[in-house]
């Protein structure tokens, strides 16, 4: 069994639990795919920087997820 914390994710805010081996390492949240820093420490993130820190993880979040949903007109999807 392995130690976890929990950690809010930065773009949704979904609690999400992190294996402790993983801290400070990039991790994905499993619900938004977003990426962040795997930190136990909620109260280091926080400053004036996040506000835009947040703002530039959701754009990143936005384009990845309109990326993923374009499909090209003349594609043939396969049954």
């Amino acid at each position: 069994m392995s130690i976890k914390f929990t950690q809010s994710c930065p773009t949704c805010g979904r609690r999400i639990d992190i294996r402790a081996s993983l801290l400070g390492c990039t991790v994905a949240c499993q619900h938004c795919g977003a990426e962040f820093t795997a930190n136990a420490n909620e109260e280091s993130r926080m400053g004036p920087e996040r506000n835009q820190d947040l703002l530039d993880r959701v754009e990143k979040a936005l384009r990845r997820a309109e990326e993923a949903s374009m499909v090209p007109a003349n594609a043939e999807i396969a049954p």
